[in-house]
């Protein structure tokens, strides 16, 4: 694991996205796995100022969404709003481009199999961008989390559930659908975003280079290419 310290988010953001151009540059028609969240939005906000100029380098990428909340009866905090508004259309990414969990699905289980025959079809993942949670979880993997585990059902843990994307939500959803560790594992390289408060123990956790179930982030110990941008 390569990583990288700052002191704040402009050049974050920056070193961030440098990397993601310069995969894109290599494989046009990359598949992104985007992750929601704080820490991410500066990164996505800067492709999108890129995108102003060089539209093209964008025409033929492709994005997976790697979470989504089941249940919510406000869809504002929904992952897909989330993406869709600071990512998807900015870009202006295909629909036909975009694999996406069913935020509105009766049968998560089924919506799981589902988007994991399309990641068989469509990937592997070229580049996976994640967020550190503050239980360690990537994704909706809570812990205890497994290698092995692909798409999947997850109960969602108490600091998930206070999320602030669902802050304004009177009902906290206790289920979320995700790709498992095993699918993130199976990404080609893989971009780690720590950034905001209340993670200094999963970070630390994360920083001891010791895998351990109860960190779900420190399977990323396990994978050869991944890039940690932290802030300080």
């Amino acid at each position: 694991m390569r990583i990288h310290h700052f002191e704040n988010k402009k050049p974050f953001a920056t070193a961030a996205v440098e990397l993601l151009i310069k995969e894109i540059d290599r494989k046009p028609d990359l598949l992104l796995c985007a992750a929601t969240g704080n820490s991410p939005l500066p990164v996505y906000r800067k492709l999108v100022e890129d995108a102003i100029s060089n539209s093209e380098r964008y025409a033929r990428l492709r994005i997976i969404k790697l979470d989504e909340w089941i249940g919510l009866k406000d869809k504002n905090g929904s992952c897909e709003t989330y993406l869709q508004k600071e990512l998807v259309k900015p870009l202006k990414i295909a629909t036909k481009n975009c694999i996406a969990f069913d935020e509105e699905t009766r049968n998560p289980e089924k919506e799981c199999i589902r988007i994991q025959r399309k990641l068989i079809e469509e990937g592997p993942i070229d580049l996976c961008v994640l967020g550190l949670g503050k239980n360690g979880h990537l994704g909706f993997n809570e812990p205890p989390a497994s290698s092995t585990q692909e798409c999947h059902v997850a109960h969602l843990a108490a600091e998930s559930q206070q999320h602030n994307m669902i802050a304004n939500q009177m009902q906290k959803p206790e289920f979320g659908m995700t790709l498992g560790i095993k699918d993130i594992l199976n990404s080609k390289r893989v971009v780690l975003l720590i950034s905001g408060e209340g993670k200094e123990k999963a970070k630390q956790q994360l920083l001891s280079s010791k895998v351990d179930p109860q960190c779900p982030a420190s399977f990323l110990w396990m994978h050869n290419n991944v890039d940690c941008f932290v802030m300080d």
